[in-house]
């Protein structure tokens, strides 16, 4: 695949970001910052991300923020401009890498993750499926 590099790097960008944000919201995780902190944990963690990933790949990170504007220059007749590889590259790296980083980190973190929070020594406050104790 010519687009490999700029794939991997745009899965492993959101893969980070999305293990973040579950590691910080998730009840049974007794290591993370209050809650009124996480919002200011995952900015940083976006702000990161960027920082290492915008030089390589321009850092798209959301489908919907580049292909909403191709969709605009093509429908407005930017043709080439829009859509500038006819073999999809864009389409790989832009749209189907964050789909495949975001299932990766959601598995990763539902199957080894959360259940190695859920059976540790400290008593959580999270339930066997998934809500939180009052």
């Amino acid at each position: 695949m010519r687009y490999s590099k700029e794939f991997i790097r745009e899965t492993l960008g959101i893969f980070l970001l999305l293990l973040m944000i579950f590691a910080l919201t998730e009840g049974c995780n007794i290591g993370r910052p209050n809650d009124a902190l996480a919002p200011m944990f995952i900015g940083l963690t976006v702000s990161s991300i960027i920082c290492l990933i915008a030089p390589l790949t321009q850092a798209g990170q959301n489908p919907a923020r580049d292909f909403g504007p191709r969709l605009v220059a093509w429908a407005t007749g930017w043709g080439d401009a829009a859509f500038p590889d006819h073999i999809g590259g864009f389409f790989y790296v832009y749209i189907l890498a964050p789909f495949v980083g975001g299932i990766l980190a959601s598995l990763f973190f539902v199957h080894l993750l959360e259940p190695a929070m859920k059976h540790s020594s400290v008593q959580c406050n999270c339930c066997d499926d998934g809500s939180i104790k009052k």
